[in-house]
């Protein structure tokens, strides 16, 4: 007699899709070049007053792991930012303090996914006039804990993966 319902079948999917999924490692000889939908340019292309286009999917494989200062500091884009607008799936935040890359760009766009998904990959709910410290690499945002709300802990991440 089978006793798994339909529902535990489900919640098993999601759970294991979200482990997959939940963002990339970074360091290891194995992986593959990030790929990104969001166009990139190098320092000397982007003038200070260009958006920094980012995308928020998940689309990336692996894992989570305790988000870490030498990890972060892999990142190729780190920045602190406020919402000033939510518009059909893209959060617009103005740049309060640029950690890596960016070169001086005062606003980054972010496509957000849906909510279902949001809850799934623990991606970053961007909400109206909170301020976040957002990373990325290869233009995607990095999720499980590296891009939040702004939070004292999170903060100090940041100043220890960024300190020069």
């Amino acid at each position: 007699m089978n006793t798994t319902s339909p529902m535990h079948v489900v919640l098993a999917l999601a759970a294991s899709f979200a482990l997959v999924s939940c963002a990339q490692e970074s360091g290891t000889a194995d992986d593959p070049e990030p790929t990104s939908s969001a166009s990139s340019t190098s320092s000397a292309e982007t003038p200070a007053s260009a958006t920094v286009e980012l995308t928020a999917d998940g689309s990336t494989a692996g894992k989570c792991a305790m988000p870490s200062a030498e990890t972060l500091a892999g990142f190729d884009t780190a920045f602190e930012g406020t919402v000033t607008s939510l518009d059909d799936g893209t959060a617009t935040l103005v740049v309060d303090q640029w950690f890596a890359g960016g070169d001086g760009a005062e606003t980054v766009t972010v496509t957000t996914p849906s909510e279902l998904l949001e809850d799934l990959l623990l991606a970053v709910e961007f909400q109206p006039d909170r301020t976040y410290l957002v990373s990325a690499d290869g233009g995607r945002v990095t999720l499980c804990g590296f891009s939040a709300e702004k939070s004292p802990e999170l903060e100090a991440l940041y100043q220890s993966a960024f300190a020069s």
